[in-house]
């Protein structure tokens, strides 16, 4: 049975025995505002209450991925998995976007279902990712933020309220900039993404895999550009000591 969306707040991010959490502050201030929009009130000392969880958790998963979610009831669920794909080419598949109240959409809230039977689809049929559509536009990924490369040498993003605001998005877009490339939001039409030079997910856990077909029918030009871009700003990032939480 589908949880109530306001029933709880959630995220995902990458951790690592030996640093720690990545991420964690920029993914804390996602976490709060969430929480915000979907009227849970968190404890005012939820961060250290989590890395304290994080710190007694026993898992064999020492890199990997960590979700924590916070309910409305005033529960915390913590639990750790490994990286089942990250960085790599893939095949993606396209379905209807669950269209949610303005504000639901784009919040990491309960009702999540759609994104793991979308991911499912996904592996069912042979692919790799799904990728969410709403009005003939691509407005999210099943795990992560599509992003485009186009003709014209500009990146794109979705524009979309229903788009969740990704992590691993937002904290390389200042390299791709740096890169001397226009960056842009907007609506990721069908025209857009067929004649795109190239199209990249982006995800805590899928890191910068390249979509090289979608629906069966191959895009991109056959380039890396922006993926070995996206790539080599994640690994400056993940190298960086600043961008990681000590978990003791």
């Amino acid at each position: 049975m589908q949880r109530p969306p306001r029933s709880a707040v959630f995220t995902t991010l990458q951790h690592s025995k030996e640093r720690g959490l990545f991420l964690f502050k920029e993914h804390s201030i996602r976490f709060q505002e969430h929480a915000d929009k979907l009227k849970i009130e968190l404890p005012s000392d939820w961060k250290e209450n989590v890395l304290s969880q994080v710190a007694l958790m026993e898992s064999e998963v020492h890199d990997g991925l960590i979700r924590i979610e916070y309910t409305s009831e005033g529960k915390w669920s913590l639990s750790k998995r490994r990286h089942t794909m990250r960085n790599e080419a893939c095949d993606a598949i396209t379905v209807s976007a669950k269209i949610w109240p303005k504000r639901i959409a784009g919040t990491k809230h309960a009702a999540w279902e759609a994104y793991h039977e979308a991911k499912q689809q996904a592996e069912q049929s042979g692919a790799d990712v799904a990728l969410f559509v709403h009005d003939y536009a691509i407005v999210d990924g099943d795990r992560g933020s599509p992003i485009l490369l186009d003709e014209d040498g500009t990146i794109w993003y979705s524009s979309s309220s229903q788009s969740v605001d990704g992590i691993t998005l937002h904290s390389i877009l200042p390299d791709l900039k740096a890169a001397g490339f226009p960056v842009q939001k907007g609506i990721l039409n069908e025209r857009m993404v067929a004649r795109c030079i190239e199209c990249v997910v982006l995800g805590s856990g899928l890191g910068a895999s390249t979509i090289e077909s979608i629906d069966g029918e191959e895009i991109g030009d056959g380039t890396t550009r922006l993926t070995d871009l996206c790539r080599e700003a994640l690994s400056r990032l993940e190298s960086d000591t600043l961008a990681w939480t000590e978990v003791k």
